[in-house]
């Protein structure tokens, strides 16, 4: 089946045929014509995924595990299409779209987002579509889903894993309660800049330097959290990896070139460049937005500025400390390493700095998963993980903490999962021979 492309077409559309019953069957959506839509796109988005996995699995009991997969995680994300209650969408993602209904692509000069351009570029696509747009967000967000399954096989064949560790990635990535809550349940898309920020990663693996990097750009332009990635370019450039010369203006060119549409349309170039310094200042009066990170702990937000400087200390530090051992370990990185510094980068950067919000860890909650399939022994990093993350969803879309403890029991958690990922790259770094 992996040697020949016609035999994964058939299969697909088979899937996808009756994939397209099955959420017909269980959609809660009340309008028959967007029924019909979005048990087609959900269809169509199934069948892409077990086309490209097909071409990494060919062992036809692990492709009926991970098909079941796919089928269970769109099923899921199908119920969830009508939850329209919290105050991300009433608040925000409507009257966006909305704002675009009324002006056209003249919205896009507007200040009223704190949104990046590029995912404006999508409002104005979807206020366009003749239907709730409330559907429509989740659809965006539910194909970079299934890009995340993707680009996680790609990254497991650049770990040479085994087929059955590919379907079960696979399976995870997509039916992670962090994943499907964030994007068919919330409404939000963090699963585009994770989704580019995997594909960076997997052309690192792959020697793509300048892929890697144009994809990190891309991640950045959509989201300010791609910085918790980033330093793993510094690494990189320690282990001779990228050069800068060469891919800071793959860079900039790639970022410039996703802002560029709207600099044209007439949004000043200054109102776009500092729309994330704007959203650093939104929030900075809270030490902690239901997030698991070390702010969970304290049960007063007083002195506010000294706790917030110490933070960012703390997180420069932490970070310098990485770059200190990679420098120091700069011929002994391989891939293994290379993806635990950034597991590390992902999970302890977010834990230091204070005003994190309860999705900060969505990186993280990817980057665990990988780790439990690459590392079988550590498989709880895995469900940890995700149950931090979900404690700070939980905390935002019910009203109300997982149970009386609140975020502290998270946050202690994470911060031993933090302590185990520097523990594994100590370990394969010392036994790493040099290059």
């Amino acid at each position: 089946m992996r040697n020949y492309t016609l035999s994964r077409v058939p299969l697909s559309l088979v899937f996808a045929g009756v994939l397209f019953g099955v959420l017909w069957a269980a959609s809660p959506v009340p309008e028959r014509a967007e029924m019909v839509f979005m048990a087609a796109a959900f269809a169509l988005l199934g069948g892409a995924v077990l086309y490209f996995a097909s071409g990494h699995i060919g062992t036809p009991a692990v492709l009926a595990f991970l098909i079941m997969a796919l089928t269970a995680g769109l099923v899921l994300r199908t119920l969830c299409l009508t939850q329209s209650n919290n105050t991300d969408y009433i608040y925000c993602l409507r009257p966006w779209a909305q704002d675009f209904r009324d002006n056209g692509w003249k919205a896009i000069v507007h200040t009223w987002s704190d949104y990046n351009v590029p995912y404006l570029y999508i409002i104005g696509v979807i206020a366009r579509i003749p239907m709730n747009d409330l559907y429509l967000y989740k659809l965006v967000s539910v194909i970079f889903d299934c890009g995340i399954v993707i680009a996680g096989l790609r990254l497991a064949r650049g770990f040479s894993l085994g087929e059955v560790r590919k379907g079960v990635l696979g399976a995870a990535l997509f039916l992670a309660p962090t994943v499907w809550l964030n994007s068919s349940f919330w409404g939000q898309c963090d699963s585009i800049y994770v989704s580019f920020c995997l594909l960076a990663m997997v052309f690192l693996l792959e020697e793509k330097p300048a892929l890697s990097v144009a994809m990190a750009a891309v991640a950045f332009s959509f989201k300010l959290q791609t910085v918790f990635f980033l330093p793993v370019f510094l690494v990189c450039w320690m282990g001779k990896r990228v050069r800068w010369q060469r891919e800071i203006p793959v860079f900039i060119g790639t970022f410039f070139a996703t802002i560029l549409p709207a600099w044209l349309m007439g949004r000043p170039l200054g109102s776009i460049l500092m729309i994330y310094s704007n959203q650093t200042q939104t929030y900075a009066s809270r030490l902690n937005l239901n997030s698991p990170s070390a702010y969970a702990l304290l049960t007063t937000a007083e002195p506010h500025d000294i706790l917030f400087n110490a933070g960012l200390l703390l997180a420069f530090c932490y970070l310098g400390a990485l770059l200190l051992l990679a420098w120091l370990k700069r011929g002994q990185t391989g891939n293994r390493a290379l993806f635990l510094f950034a597991l590390a980068m992902v999970i302890g950067i977010p834990w230091l700095l204070p005003s994190m919000h309860d999705r900060y860890f969505y990186l993280a909650d990817i980057f665990c998963i990988v780790l439990a399939v690459l590392v079988p022994e550590k498989w709880y990093f895995a469900p940890f993980c995700v149950f931090c993350s979900y404690a700070g969803y939980h905390a935002y879309l019910f009203g109300r903490y997982i149970d009386h403890a609140g975020l502290a029991a998270p946050s202690l958690l994470m911060l031993f999962l933090l302590g185990g990922a520097v523990v594994l790259l100590l370990s394969e770094l010392r036994r790493a021979k040099p290059v």
